[in-house]
C-alpha cells in the first residue's frame, strides 16, 4: 500500500506535486476501464466503442452531431466505431426530421452491454466513495468538474 503521506503532502503547486496528480489520474483511469475493458476485448471492440454506447445510451435519439460535439472526435474516426456498432446491432440508426438528421438509440443488446460496463464502473466508484464523507466526494467532483475546459463545461452541464 502507498504511503498516505506521500500523497497527503501539503500541495503548493510544485512540479512533484502535479505530477503525483497525473500519476495519479493516470493509474486510476487505467483501473477505472481495465474491467470494461476485458469485457470489449471479448467482442472486439475497445475504449472508442464504450464511449459511444454510453452516450447514446445516456439520451435516446442523440443525434451523430451531438455525439460528435460530446466525444470531440472527427466524423471519420465516429464512423468506423458507429458502423461496427450498427451492423452488430448494438445501435439503431434512424433518420431525423429532416433527411439528413441521423438519430442513434441503444437496442436491447447495446442496452445489454451498456449496462453490463457501466454497472462495473459503478460498482468500483461506489466502492470508493462509500468510505468517504459528502465534503470529501465533493471536492473530488469539484476538482474534476473545474478541470474541464471552460467550453466543455457547458456541454457537461447540457447532458446532466
Amino acid at each position: 500500500m502507498a504511503d498516505l503521506n506521500k500523497l497527503l503532502t501539503p500541495l503548493f503547486l510544485n512540479e512533484n506535486e502535479i505530477r503525483k496528480i497525473i500519476e495519479l489520474m493516470f493509474f486510476s483511469y487505467r483501473d477505472f476501464t481495465s474491467g470494461p475493458d476485458k469485457i470489449l476485448e471479448k467482442i472486439k471492440f475497445g475504449r472508442a466503442h464504450h464511449r459511444v454506447i454510453y452516450f447514446v445510451g445516456k439520451r435516446n435519439n442523440l443525434t451523430i452531431k451531438e455525439l460528435l460535439s460530446i466525444l470531440q472526435i472527427t466524423k471519420q474516426s465516429l464512423s468506423r466505431v458507429l458502423n461496427q456498432l450498427v451492423k452488430e446491432k448494438y445501435i439503431i440508426l434512424s433518420t431525423g426530421e429532416d433527411k439528413r438528421t441521423k438519430k442513434l438509440i441503444l437496442s436491447n443488446k447495446g442496452r445489454d452491454l451498456e449496462k453490463k460496463l457501466s454497472q462495473i464502473q459503478i460498482t468500483k466508484i461506489y466502492n470508493v466513495i462509500k468510505n468517504f464523507d459528502e465534503i470529501d466526494i465533493n471536492g473530488f467532483k469539484k476538482v474534476l468538474f473545474n478541470m474541464i475546459d471552460e467550453n466543455n463545461r457547458k456541454k457537461f452541464n447540457e447532458i446532466n
